[in-house]
Protein backbone atom coordinates (compact mmCIF):
# COMPACT_ATOMS: atom_id res chain seq x y z
CA UNK A 1 0.00 0.00 0.00
CA UNK A 2 1.15 3.49 -0.77
CA UNK A 3 0.65 7.01 0.48
CA UNK A 4 -2.43 8.90 -0.64
CA UNK A 5 -2.99 12.34 -2.14
CA UNK A 6 -6.33 14.11 -1.91
CA UNK A 7 -7.81 15.60 -5.05
CA UNK A 8 -7.74 19.03 -3.43
CA UNK A 9 -4.02 18.72 -2.69
CA UNK A 10 -3.26 17.60 -6.23
CA UNK A 11 -5.11 20.58 -7.70
CA UNK A 12 -3.49 22.93 -5.20
CA UNK A 13 -0.06 21.67 -6.20
CA UNK A 14 -0.98 22.05 -9.85
CA UNK A 15 -2.13 25.64 -9.49
CA UNK A 16 0.67 26.79 -7.20
CA UNK A 17 3.55 24.85 -8.72
CA UNK A 18 2.79 24.66 -12.42
CA UNK A 19 0.60 27.64 -13.27
CA UNK A 20 3.78 29.65 -13.75
CA UNK A 21 4.59 27.46 -16.73
CA UNK A 22 2.03 29.57 -18.62
CA UNK A 23 0.31 27.06 -20.89
CA UNK A 24 -0.34 28.60 -24.30
CA UNK A 25 -3.84 30.01 -24.82
CA UNK A 26 -5.13 27.29 -27.13
CA UNK A 27 -8.86 26.91 -27.69
CA UNK A 28 -10.87 24.92 -25.10
CA UNK A 29 -10.67 21.14 -25.59
CA UNK A 30 -13.10 20.11 -28.37
CA UNK A 31 -13.84 16.54 -27.17
CA UNK A 32 -15.78 15.57 -24.06
CA UNK A 33 -16.95 12.38 -22.44
CA UNK A 34 -17.37 10.46 -19.20
CA UNK A 35 -14.80 8.07 -17.79
CA UNK A 36 -16.44 4.63 -17.57
CA UNK A 37 -13.35 2.73 -16.46
CA UNK A 38 -9.82 3.56 -15.34
CA UNK A 39 -7.57 0.99 -17.02
CA UNK A 40 -4.25 1.85 -15.39
CA UNK A 41 -2.19 4.79 -14.16
CA UNK A 42 -2.25 6.62 -17.50
CA UNK A 43 -5.19 5.14 -19.40
CA UNK A 44 -8.97 5.47 -19.06
CA UNK A 45 -11.95 4.41 -21.15
CA UNK A 46 -14.15 7.38 -22.06
CA UNK A 47 -17.70 7.38 -23.42
CA UNK A 48 -17.79 10.23 -25.95
CA UNK A 49 -20.49 12.87 -25.44
CA UNK A 50 -19.21 15.73 -27.61
CA UNK A 51 -17.29 15.82 -30.87
CA UNK A 52 -15.92 18.62 -33.04
CA UNK A 53 -16.77 18.85 -36.72
CA UNK A 54 -15.18 17.13 -38.51
CA UNK A 55 -14.75 14.40 -35.89
CA UNK A 56 -11.40 12.63 -35.55
CA UNK A 57 -11.29 9.31 -37.39
CA UNK A 58 -12.81 6.39 -35.53
CA UNK A 59 -14.76 8.43 -32.97
CA UNK A 60 -18.54 8.52 -32.64
CA UNK A 61 -21.01 9.91 -30.12
CA UNK A 62 -21.74 7.44 -27.30
CA UNK A 63 -18.80 5.30 -28.40
CA UNK A 64 -16.24 4.19 -25.80
CA UNK A 65 -12.60 4.91 -26.60
CA UNK A 66 -9.43 4.06 -24.63
CA UNK A 67 -7.58 7.31 -23.89
CA UNK A 68 -3.91 7.36 -22.94
CA UNK A 69 -2.53 10.48 -21.28
CA UNK A 70 0.18 12.18 -23.30
CA UNK A 71 3.59 12.89 -21.87
CA UNK A 72 3.86 10.74 -18.73
CA UNK A 73 4.33 7.22 -17.38
CA UNK A 74 4.00 5.70 -13.91
CA UNK A 75 7.31 5.47 -12.08
CA UNK A 76 8.78 2.02 -11.51
CA UNK A 77 7.15 0.34 -8.53
CA UNK A 78 4.33 2.88 -8.22
CA UNK A 79 1.71 1.36 -10.53
CA UNK A 80 -0.78 0.53 -7.77
CA UNK A 81 -0.64 3.93 -6.08
CA UNK A 82 -0.52 5.77 -9.41
CA UNK A 83 -3.59 3.91 -10.68
CA UNK A 84 -5.45 4.67 -7.43
CA UNK A 85 -4.62 8.34 -7.88
CA UNK A 86 -5.89 8.25 -11.46
CA UNK A 87 -9.16 6.75 -10.16
CA UNK A 88 -9.43 9.52 -7.57
CA UNK A 89 -8.96 12.21 -10.21
CA UNK A 90 -11.09 10.97 -13.10
CA UNK A 91 -13.16 7.95 -12.05
CA UNK A 92 -16.76 8.48 -13.19
CA UNK A 93 -16.08 12.12 -14.06
CA UNK A 94 -16.77 14.15 -17.16
CA UNK A 95 -13.44 14.94 -18.84
CA UNK A 96 -12.40 17.14 -21.73
CA UNK A 97 -9.84 15.98 -24.29
CA UNK A 98 -7.31 17.83 -26.43
CA UNK A 99 -5.43 15.83 -29.06
CA UNK A 100 -1.92 16.30 -30.42
CA UNK A 101 0.06 14.60 -33.18
CA UNK A 102 -0.18 11.65 -33.62
CA UNK A 103 -3.74 11.12 -32.45
CA UNK A 104 -3.32 7.41 -31.60
CA UNK A 105 -0.58 5.07 -30.45
CA UNK A 106 0.33 1.66 -31.88
CA UNK A 107 -2.25 -0.04 -29.62
CA UNK A 108 -5.08 2.16 -30.91
CA UNK A 109 -5.39 4.30 -27.78
CA UNK A 110 -6.43 7.89 -28.34
CA UNK A 111 -3.55 10.13 -27.18
CA UNK A 112 -4.78 13.19 -25.29
CA UNK A 113 -4.30 15.93 -22.77
CA UNK A 114 -7.12 15.31 -20.30
CA UNK A 115 -8.81 18.16 -18.43
CA UNK A 116 -11.25 18.37 -15.53
CA UNK A 117 -12.86 21.59 -16.76
CA UNK A 118 -14.32 22.58 -20.15
CA UNK A 119 -12.01 25.57 -20.52
CA UNK A 120 -8.87 23.43 -20.39
CA UNK A 121 -7.28 24.93 -17.27
CA UNK A 122 -6.87 21.85 -15.03
CA UNK A 123 -4.86 19.27 -16.94
CA UNK A 124 -4.79 15.78 -15.40
CA UNK A 125 -1.48 14.96 -17.15
CA UNK A 126 0.28 17.78 -15.32
CA UNK A 127 -1.50 17.26 -11.99
CA UNK A 128 -0.34 13.63 -11.92
CA UNK A 129 3.25 14.59 -12.71
CA UNK A 130 3.41 16.80 -9.61
CA UNK A 131 2.82 13.85 -7.26
CA UNK A 132 6.19 12.10 -7.61
CA UNK A 133 4.50 8.86 -8.75
CA UNK A 134 5.01 9.59 -12.45
CA UNK A 135 7.85 10.43 -14.82
CA UNK A 136 7.71 12.67 -17.87
CA UNK A 137 7.67 10.93 -21.20
CA UNK A 138 7.33 14.05 -23.29
CA UNK A 139 9.04 14.58 -26.61
CA UNK A 140 9.99 18.14 -27.65
CA UNK A 141 7.38 17.94 -30.40
CA UNK A 142 4.50 17.75 -27.96
CA UNK A 143 2.45 20.93 -27.65
CA UNK A 144 2.88 21.02 -23.86
CA UNK A 145 6.22 19.26 -23.67
CA UNK A 146 7.91 22.08 -21.75
CA UNK A 147 5.08 22.33 -19.19
CA UNK A 148 5.08 18.56 -18.64
CA UNK A 149 8.84 18.53 -18.10
CA UNK A 150 8.52 21.42 -15.65
CA UNK A 151 5.83 19.57 -13.65
CA UNK A 152 7.96 16.43 -13.48
CA UNK A 153 10.92 18.42 -12.15
CA UNK A 154 8.99 19.82 -9.17
CA UNK A 155 9.95 18.34 -5.77
CA UNK A 156 7.62 15.53 -4.74
CA UNK A 157 5.13 16.69 -2.09
CA UNK A 158 5.28 15.49 1.49
CA UNK A 159 2.26 13.26 1.94
CA UNK A 160 0.29 12.64 5.09
CA UNK A 161 -0.15 14.90 8.10
CA UNK A 162 2.76 17.17 9.06
CA UNK A 163 2.02 16.76 12.81
CA UNK A 164 -0.11 13.67 13.42
CA UNK A 165 -1.46 12.95 16.90
CA UNK A 166 -0.48 9.52 18.30
CA UNK A 167 -3.48 7.23 18.81
CA UNK A 168 -2.72 7.07 22.54
CA UNK A 169 -3.18 10.85 22.87
CA UNK A 170 -6.16 11.11 20.52
CA UNK A 171 -8.29 8.97 22.83
CA UNK A 172 -8.43 11.89 25.26
CA UNK A 173 -9.46 14.49 22.67
CA UNK A 174 -13.04 13.54 21.87
CA UNK A 175 -14.85 16.21 19.86
CA UNK A 176 -11.71 17.54 18.19
CA UNK A 177 -10.86 17.17 14.50
CA UNK A 178 -7.43 15.55 14.31
CA UNK A 179 -5.07 13.60 12.13
CA UNK A 180 -4.47 10.43 14.17
CA UNK A 181 -1.59 8.03 13.56
CA UNK A 182 -0.97 4.54 14.85
CA UNK A 183 -0.17 0.91 14.03
CA UNK A 184 -3.01 -1.33 12.91
CA UNK A 185 -3.26 -4.06 15.54
CA UNK A 186 -6.30 -5.81 14.04
CA UNK A 187 -8.94 -5.35 11.35
CA UNK A 188 -12.48 -6.56 10.93
CA UNK A 189 -15.66 -6.35 8.90
CA UNK A 190 -19.24 -6.69 10.09
CA UNK A 191 -21.88 -8.88 8.50
CA UNK A 192 -23.34 -5.70 7.01
CA UNK A 193 -20.06 -4.71 5.37
CA UNK A 194 -18.76 -2.07 7.81
CA UNK A 195 -14.94 -2.03 8.11
CA UNK A 196 -12.93 -1.49 11.30
CA UNK A 197 -9.21 -0.73 11.66
CA UNK A 198 -8.09 -1.00 15.28
CA UNK A 199 -5.02 1.04 16.19
CA UNK A 200 -2.63 0.23 19.00
CA UNK A 201 -4.61 -2.63 20.50
CA UNK A 202 -6.63 -5.41 18.93
CA UNK A 203 -10.39 -5.85 19.19
CA UNK A 204 -12.05 -6.18 21.70
CA UNK A 205 -9.61 -4.29 23.95
CA UNK A 206 -11.51 -1.12 25.02
CA UNK A 207 -8.25 0.84 25.01
CA UNK A 208 -7.94 0.61 21.23
CA UNK A 209 -8.54 3.49 18.78
CA UNK A 210 -10.82 2.54 15.88
CA UNK A 211 -11.05 3.82 12.31
CA UNK A 212 -14.61 3.09 11.17
CA UNK A 213 -15.73 2.95 7.52
CA UNK A 214 -19.46 2.43 6.99
CA UNK A 215 -20.47 -0.16 4.40
CA UNK A 216 -21.92 2.46 2.05
CA UNK A 217 -18.48 4.08 1.73
CA UNK A 218 -16.31 0.95 1.53
CA UNK A 219 -16.52 0.78 -2.27
CA UNK A 220 -14.79 4.15 -2.60
CA UNK A 221 -11.93 2.95 -0.41
CA UNK A 222 -11.63 -0.29 -2.39
CA UNK A 223 -11.40 1.74 -5.61
CA UNK A 224 -8.54 3.71 -4.08
CA UNK A 225 -6.69 1.01 -2.11
CA UNK A 226 -7.75 -2.27 -3.74
CA UNK A 227 -10.35 -4.94 -3.04
CA UNK A 228 -10.59 -5.92 0.64
CA UNK A 229 -7.74 -3.51 1.36
CA UNK A 230 -8.23 -3.76 5.12
CA UNK A 231 -7.05 -7.39 5.13
CA UNK A 232 -3.56 -6.18 4.16
CA UNK A 233 -3.22 -3.45 6.77
CA UNK A 234 -2.42 -5.35 9.97
CA UNK A 235 1.03 -4.23 11.13
CA UNK A 236 0.96 -1.12 8.92
CA UNK A 237 1.04 2.43 10.31
CA UNK A 238 -1.86 4.56 9.13
CA UNK A 239 -3.14 8.10 9.51
CA UNK A 240 -6.81 9.06 9.61
CA UNK A 241 -8.23 12.59 9.60
CA UNK A 242 -11.59 13.43 11.14
CA UNK A 243 -13.53 14.17 14.30
CA UNK A 244 -12.72 11.96 17.27
CA UNK A 245 -15.84 10.53 18.87
CA UNK A 246 -16.77 7.85 21.40
CA UNK A 247 -18.76 4.76 20.46
CA UNK A 248 -19.60 2.38 23.28
CA UNK A 249 -16.63 3.74 25.19
CA UNK A 250 -14.11 3.32 22.37
CA UNK A 251 -12.53 6.37 20.67
CA UNK A 252 -12.90 6.37 16.91
CA UNK A 253 -12.85 8.36 13.69
CA UNK A 254 -15.47 7.60 11.03
CA UNK A 255 -14.19 8.03 7.46
CA UNK A 256 -16.22 8.70 4.32
CA UNK A 257 -13.48 9.85 1.93
CA UNK A 258 -10.43 7.77 0.90
CA UNK A 259 -8.37 10.95 0.86
CA UNK A 260 -8.67 11.04 4.68
CA UNK A 261 -6.74 7.76 5.03
CA UNK A 262 -2.98 7.50 4.56
CA UNK A 263 -1.12 4.18 4.67
CA UNK A 264 2.54 4.72 5.39
CA UNK A 265 5.08 2.58 3.52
Amino acid sequence: MQKRLSLGLVLCLFVSGVWGAALPPYAPPPLAGTVVRVVDAVTAEVRVSRLPSPAPAGLALDGVVPVRYLGLAASEGSQEAATALNVLLVGGREVFLELDTPERDAQGNLLAYVYLDPEGRLMVNIALLTTGLFTAAASPELRYGAALAHAAALPAPTLGCPSPVPWTEARGQVGKTLCVEGPVASVGASAGGDVFLNLGRAYPDPGRFTIFIAARHVGKFEAAFGARFWTRLTGKTVQASGEVRLYQGVAEIALTDPAALVVKP
